[in-house]
């Protein structure tokens, strides 16, 4: 998911006494959250700030200092998939069409509307002409969809959008994670596998928010984040998303579509707003472990499906300056981590002071500034080492979503609404 409306309130609302700020609520709220956020609120949590990432930090603005805006009319994006060898892109734009750009000049010109707002995108690892792709709703819609949110294949050559799957197995939130667990998880061998066309509205649901997606290298299997299954969720920025991450709901589901034998299963769930997302390997071409980040605890966790470890889930790296976003790796296994917008330290205060929670969820939206400040974040090829950070202040966008690596520059997707170009920088000297 990439895309979230990020919590981040002036810190005076901290010191306003509960009785003022219960009558500033009656009077000006024009907001009723749903009851599952205040349901989800729990204990304290607290939330660190990594001093290693810290220490790091670009003194000065290299984003800003550094990087080319060409494209003008390309919309703000949300996914960048390279072909370099060929000279072009094809971008997932917030205007729910796949641009194409071409390398050379970087012109952009719409290249295929898709049925819903598009998001994380793959190449078929043994096919470039094929692409896979996730959908979301990018508004409320009030009657239900005949193609809904899910997985989706294009045919770059015919333009051609087949569905893949919109439904999955109806999971059971009763269970808990054992006490070494972080989440529940099902290794290689443990999923229950359901033929896609025998889901029915019995064993299994629609997908409310497909976010990001990844393959693995056989062309297999394709697994994807769903950040959180409440009803109708939209791709963007929304107060839904913003309030997920103030709640730190455990609705994070990971899911897979097998393309052998054409099943769906559930591999994870009850995890914290589960969005970016890579696949690790020991040898071969099946999958060992995947990597992905808990957006709303700032931290990257690994599922282990394979080895010694299998079933073991672990926490990476923790304590991230602001909410992890896409992912990808370069030539050298480094692991590029956008980061949408910084974490404010009311929101790490708010963590810890839990029940002004359900009063921060009545204030509007037009109360609630938002840091413009976005950044970028390199990690060893394990994740678990910081090899660089630089902040860019927001004066030319805010909100990126993804670092793509190419081979000679960084590609970086901006999801700022009204933000138009194809933006480029090249690689940092100190890594």
């Amino acid at each position: 998911m990439r895309k979230t409306n990020y919590l981040s309130i002036k810190c005076n609302w901290i010191n306003i006494p509960l009785y003022a700020l219960t009558a500033v609520l009656v009077l000006f709220s024009c907001k009723t959250p749903e009851e599952y956020f205040k349901n989800q609120i729990k204990e304290p949590v607290e939330l660190p700030y990594n001093q290693a990432i810290e220490s790091i930090k670009s003194k000065e603005d290299v984003i800003k200092q550094n990087i080319s805006i060409d494209g003008s009319l390309l919309p703000a994006q949300d996914e960048i998939l390279l072909q370099e060898d060929l000279g072009r892109a094809f971008v997932a734009s917030i205007d729910g069409w796949i641009w194409k750009v071409d390398l050379t000049n970087n012109q952009a010109e719409p290249f295929v509307k898709t049925p819903l707002l598009p998001g994380g995108m793959v190449f078929h690892p043994k096919n470039q002409d094929i692409i896979y792709m996730c959908l979301s709703r990018g508004k409320q819609h009030n009657t239900s969809l005949s193609d809904g949110p899910g997985i989706y294949e294009l045919t770059i050559s015919t333009k051609l959008i087949r569905k893949i799957g919109t439904r999955v197995p109806i999971a059971d939130k009763t269970k808990e994670p054992s006490n070494d667990q972080i989440g529940v998880f099902y290794p290689l061998g443990k999923e229950t596998k359901i033929p896609i066309s025998q889901l029915n509205e019995t064993n299994s649901r629609n997908v409310e928010k497909a976010d990001d997606l990844a393959i693995s290298k056989d062309g297999e299997r394709i697994y994807f984040t769903e950040p959180y299954d409440h009803p109708n969720s939209i791709l963007g920025v929304s107060s839904q998303s913003k309030d997920e991450v103030l709640t730190l709901g455990r609705n994070g589901h990971l899911w897979k579509y097998d393309l052998k034998d054409n099943t769906a299963s559930l591999v994870a769930h009850q995890y914290t707003y589960l969005d970016g997302i890579l696949l690790e390997y020991t040898q071969g071409e099946q999958e060992s472990s995947i990597l992905l980040n808990e957006l709303s605890k700032s931290r990257l966790i690994r599922l282990h499906l394979t080895g010694d470890k299998s079933g073991k889930d672990e926490l990476v790296i923790e304590g991230l300056p602001g909410f992890p976003d896409g992912m990808d790796r370069d030539a050298k296994g480094r692991i590029w981590i956008a980061i949408p917008v910084e974490r404010s330290k009311l929101i790490t205060w708010l963590h810890k002071h839990p029940f002004w929670k359900r009063l921060v969820l009545y204030i509007p939206e037009s109360l609630q500034p938002v840091s413009k400040k976005t950044a970028i974040i390199a990690l060893s090829p394990n994740g678990d080492i910081p090899l660089y950070y630089a902040v860019h202040d927001g004066s030319l966008f805010s909100y990126i979503i993804v670092v793509v690596p190419g081979k000679e520059k960084l590609y970086l997707a901006v999801y700022q609404d009204g933000f138009k170009g194809f933006v480029t920088m090249p690689y940092p000297n100190n890594i």
